[in-house]
């Protein structure tokens, strides 16, 4: 069976040439060839294969950083480094690659590297590879904001100050940034010079305290800006945004997932936290979350569950306590039920709460749904 293995060179003749002999070599397939180290990383998150070719020098990303990053996805993956420059020799070597070809490649020098991979293929089919290792952080956005050390831990991390917590806060919550937005937002009232010092050192004591200081780091810093890796942090905000996708694309209702959202949502965004920053995102995803339930809630009275149905009709309420027609559906509920009762203590629980906040009182087809019952 031949080898599968993926390409990563941003010079296309280079991108090219490796691509041919690998192929005329007739021991090799080369399932993808990129261009673009990022999409490479996207490509190895989904799918499998047995070694990667990777060029040093590229933007964005370098070989010896996209090591790191596929090996997240595949921790025992065979490299081989495919590079016009011998000085990164030990440093690569360092990083435990099969094979350093300086190029331009030859179908001879090639072959002596496939031969490499083919051996070390053959060893591993009887070692298991090790488990990938589960996230380094537990983070929960939604409600109180708080960090947890990886799987197992019990306390939450303890952030220097209050500027460190935002600082996490807002890289968690942007997923990517740029140093000048970094500036602009949390030391907006400062020079650019002084914003700058301000971002390294709490950047500083951000890695410290959830002890990013690995080989693969989770905060990942480069001349672009600053990013978070998502693959090494469990986060609340992320599956509930998963999810939300999910089920707007899907071609029908899935109760299970209903259910899920309505655990993750514990609370507005940061709750307690006045981030300007954070402000129209936190609405955003109370809507999000509202439209959900709503949904759910008519999904499980059309399904003739018509306690479930109450139960997500009574969580909207508990954000938004005056909507009004949330408690129309509620009475029509009860009175369905034969609980008039029920129905008569919901309108009169909506009668005080639109007295005490707006001065009004219910529409009319409201107190008319209890008359007529």
């Amino acid at each position: 069976m031949k080898m599968k293995v993926i390409i990563v060179d941003d010079e296309d003749l280079s991108l090219k040439r490796l691509n041919r002999i690998l192929t005329e070599s007739g021991e090799v397939e080369v399932s993808r060839a990129f261009h673009d180290p990022e999409e490479a990383c996207e490509y190895a998150a989904e799918n499998s294969f047995d070694a990667a070719f990777l060029d040093i020098t590229m933007p964005r990303i370098s070989g010896m950083q996209l090591i790191g990053e596929l090996r997240k996805h595949h921790p025992s993956l065979p490299i081989v480094l495919v590079t016009g420059y011998e000085e990164y020799a030990v440093q690569a070597f360092d990083k435990e690659v099969i094979d350093y070809v300086i190029k331009p490649v030859t179908a001879e020098r090639l072959n002596r590297s496939i031969k490499r991979l083919q051996e070390k293929l053959h060893k591993s089919v009887t070692t298991p590879e090790p488990a990938v290792p589960g996230p380094k952080l537990n983070v929960r956005l939604f409600g109180e904001f708080t960090v947890f050390g990886g799987a197992g831990a019990d306390s939450p991390i303890k952030l220097r100050t209050p500027k460190t917590e935002e600082l996490l806060a807002f890289l968690l919550y942007t997923k990517s940034t740029t140093r000048d937005a970094l500036a602009d937002t949390l030391w907006k009232d400062l020079s650019p010079q002084k914003a700058w010092t301000n971002i390294n050192s709490t950047l500083y004591y951000v890695r410290r305290a959830i002890g990013d200081n690995s080989d693969v780091p989770i905060i990942l810093k480069d001349r672009n800006g600053i990013r978070i890796d998502r693959e090494a942090i469990d986060c609340d905000l992320y599956e509930f945004e998963a999810l939300f996708r999910q089920m707007r694309q899907a071609s029908a209702h899935q109760p299970d997932l209903f259910e899920r959202m309505d655990t993750l949502y514990t609370g507005e965004l940061l709750k307690g936290r006045h981030y300007e920053w954070a402000f129209a995102w936190s609405r955003q995803l109370e809507l999000d979350f509202i439209m959900t339930m709503e949904t759910a809630a008519h999904y499980h009275a059309k399904e003739g569950e018509p306690l479930r149905a109450l139960y997500y009709f009574e969580r909207i309420l508990q954000i938004d306590s005056i909507r009004e027609d949330i408690h129309r559906e509620i009475i029509l509920l009860y009175l369905s039920l034969g609980r008039r009762t029920e129905a008569q203590r919901q309108y009169l629980v909506l009668e005080e709460l639109l007295k005490e906040e707006l001065g009004s009182s219910p529409a009319a087809d409201i107190k008319q749904l209890l008359q007529q019952s």
